[in-house]
């Protein structure tokens, strides 16, 4: 074999081989989540946390939100500017299992990129997905956080 041949087979092997390995561990962070069924919760609104328990047609519009919203979550990359504007603190069974949830939504002007994102948590915070949408795909969370009047956070 000619020494550039070799050369050549190297720099593949060791290409794809690094390529796959990042792949491996990247992978796990971009399958859907499977969310639970919710089968209650409250909420805490503003940045004096105002508290309420979620009624049954709110939870009912959440499982039919969390079920159509199931891709495009992705880690937490970047320390948020806040607390966020509303978080949610869900019980939920997931295969006849306590599988709880916290929601913390970001609706008003955080910051540019925070804007309409929501992150899902486990309630001891090690396993957290951010996702930000577009549009009309975050008005049925957004009715739930403005049925209390509250001030928005400010720009940083």
């Amino acid at each position: 074999m000619r020494k550039e041949t070799a050369f050549v087979i190297a720099f593949l092997v060791f290409t794809i081989g690094t390529a796959s390995v990042i792949w491996l561990f990247a992978l796990p962070n971009f399958v859907a989540v499977s969310f639970p069924h919710v089968t209650g919760g409250k909420i805490a609104v503003g940045p004096m946390r105002h508290e309420r328990v979620l009624t049954q047609q709110e939870i009912a519009t959440l499982n039919d939100w969390l079920q159509h919203h199931q891709s495009g979550w992705g880690p937490l990359s970047t320390t948020p500017p806040s607390s966020g504007d509303a978080r949610m603190e869900l019980t939920a069974e997931k295969d006849g299992k306590p599988d709880p949830i916290v929601l913390t939504l970001w609706t008003g002007i955080s910051a540019a990129d925070w804007n309409r994102t929501v992150f899902v948590e486990t309630p001891d915070g090690s396993k957290v997905r951010t996702e930000t949408f577009r549009g009309k795909e975050f008005d049925a969370l957004r009715l739930m956080v403005d049925e209390h009047s509250y001030q928005h956070s400010a720009f940083p």
